[in-house]
């Protein structure tokens, strides 16, 4: 497979971490301000706190867009955006086309996603938290949108996708070859392998934030592990048929139909 130089390489991979930065500032700016509740961090100003809030998963993104960009281009897993930088020829049409198919699967995911957490429910008790009014419950929706739309649908799949399912594929399809068995491109299975590896951990990706808030049992860790998995999975086919933008549109048209949803419901009742 034909790969980009050195340079080129670096300043698609750039692009892409750009991109990503996105996602990390809107959970930074969303977090700062329950620091400043910590030790040593009460006299920082605003902007330092954000960059305090931003290091780690700032740390997070380079090592996995750093992986992705060594690999993905070698296992035939596509970006516009990284073509785009590195001087190839993105194909801006074909994402156009696939719009449609990403967004329908964001939205089919979701449903999916609804229908597991029913069928869970009977399994797993959640506890309520405090009432909300409405007007809080939509003031925390909309709060919560940048975060959903920006950290979810751009950051987590360069973090997912991108940066593990590709070096995933990569060391697949290496360890197919160096026993004889890989042809010029990693194999089906190979390929289905990444995409589900990749959802799992998505899946437990999902845990620490859910232990900051609940008391983590058997029940809640299968639900929260297998719900996310599933919806990796969509978003992972995606990269894989279409590219990593397509998923990109997938995860935010998930939380857009969940935002609609939950949106709805507040309002009509």
């Amino acid at each position: 497979m034909a790969t980009a130089s050195s340079g080129s390489r670096w300043r698609g991979g750039g692009l892409l971490f750009g991109l990503g930065m996105v996602g990390v500032l809107a959970v930074a700016v969303n977090v700062a301000p329950t620091l400043r509740s910590t030790p040593g961090l009460e006299s920082l100003s605003f902007p330092a706190l954000v960059a305090v809030a931003a290091v780690n998963s700032t740390l997070l993104l380079v090592v996995f867009v750093l992986l992705g960009t060594l690999t993905a281009p070698r296992v035939g897993l596509r970006s516009h955006v990284y073509a785009w930088g590195s001087g190839g020829t993105p194909d801006w049409g074909e994402l156009r086309e696939a719009l449609p198919l990403a967004l329908a699967v964001g939205a089919g995911l979701f449903v999916a996603a609804l229908l597991l957490e029913l069928a869970f429910a009977p399994f797993v008790t959640l506890p309520a938290g405090p009432p909300l009014t409405d007007a809080e419950t939509l003031q925390a929706l909309a709060a919560s949108a940048p975060t959903r739309l920006l950290y979810g649908g751009i950051t987590e799949e360069l973090l997912l996708r991108w940066g593990l399912m590709a070096p995933l594929a990569w060391l697949g399809w290496r360890v197919r070859s160096a026993l004889g068995g890989a042809g010029d491109e990693p194999s089906r299975a190979t390929m289905w392998t990444a995409i589900v590896v990749s959802a799992v951990a998505f899946g437990v990706g999902h845990l620490p934030a859910l232990a900051a808030t609940l008391e983590l049992t058997p029940g809640l860790v299968v639900r929260t592990v297998t719900i996310n998995a599933v919806v990796g999975v969509g978003f992972g086919w995606l990269f894989w048929r279409r590219s990593l933008e397509a998923a990109m549109v997938a995860h935010a048209g998930f939380h857009v139909t969940l935002l609609a949803v939950s949106t709805g419901i507040v309002l009509g009742t």
